[in-house]
């Protein structure tokens, strides 16, 4: 299945359907005549459910953990080549070279702080989710769900398909920019969080196929995060 290729619709609980037709619309760049519009028919409770994907169901996770094996490898072979290049250009040597230490040493050191960087992008990943939430003027909230990955999502909230879109490549696109742009300019930084860089990609596999899902619904749909996917909305007129 290709990352962009719809997930099965799954129905939406009912408390879910419940909920959004209560949300407040989050949409900082819509004009206030639409967004009351909008805000009005949740209120009437005239939202009528267009599609509900639960990315997280036991159904899907086989596969989204082979789509994301595979963007792993792939990003992780183009951070690794532009590494190499930024080298070259840069005439920066071999990684780390600027400490006395063995080369042995040095690789064990790559390996640690590529594993540390690692760790550490998971929780920028959410932020970015975050700092995108809240540039639309809506309330981020974090959680976990063991074993599985840490969420950040927006309870009793309403977005339009441009605003949850934006939400949802954030974390792809602002940290692969700020990561290449590291690379680019520090190598030595560039070669202890390659595998981070490459998380963060493998890690949007769901970001990826919700923004893929959202791009065939109605331009005025509306969103509402569910943690582990999304409910969408179509806005119906008044009687």
């Amino acid at each position: 299945m290709r990352i962009d290729e719809p997930p099965p619709v799954s129905p939406a609980p009912a408390e879910e359907v419940m909920d959004a037709t209560h949300g407040r619309v989050v949409a900082r760049f819509l004009s206030q005549t639409e967004r009351r519009r909008r805000q009005a028919a949740a209120r009437a409770g005239r939202l009528r459910l267009l599609d509900h994907v639960e990315l997280l169901a036991p159904e899907r996770l086989p596969e989204l953990a082979r789509q994301s094996l595979w963007l792993l490898l792939g990003s992780g072979a183009g951070f690794l080549a532009l590494e190499i290049l930024a080298r070259r250009v840069q005439h920066a040597g071999p990684p780390l070279g600027a400490l006395p230490l063995p080369m042995p040493v040095r690789i064990a050191a790559l390996l640690v702080a590529n594993a540390v960087s690692y760790v550490l992008v998971l929780p920028l990943h959410e932020a970015a989710h975050a700092g995108a939430i809240l540039a639309l003027g809506g309330r981020p909230r974090f959680g976990l769900k063991l074993p599985l990955a840490a969420y950040c999502t927006a309870p009793g909230q309403l977005f339009t398909t441009r605003g949850y879109t934006f939400v949802a490549l954030a974390p792809l696109v602002a940290l692969t920019l700020a990561g290449a742009a590291a690379t680019w300019l520090w190598p030595d930084l560039g070669a202890c969080i390659v595998f981070a860089l490459a998380g963060n990609v493998s890690g949007a596999v769901g970001d990826l196929t919700t923004a893929g899902r959202i791009r065939a619904l109605p331009a005025d749909a509306l969103i509402a995060d569910t943690a582990t996917g999304f409910s969408a909305y179509a806005v119906e007129a008044e009687p």
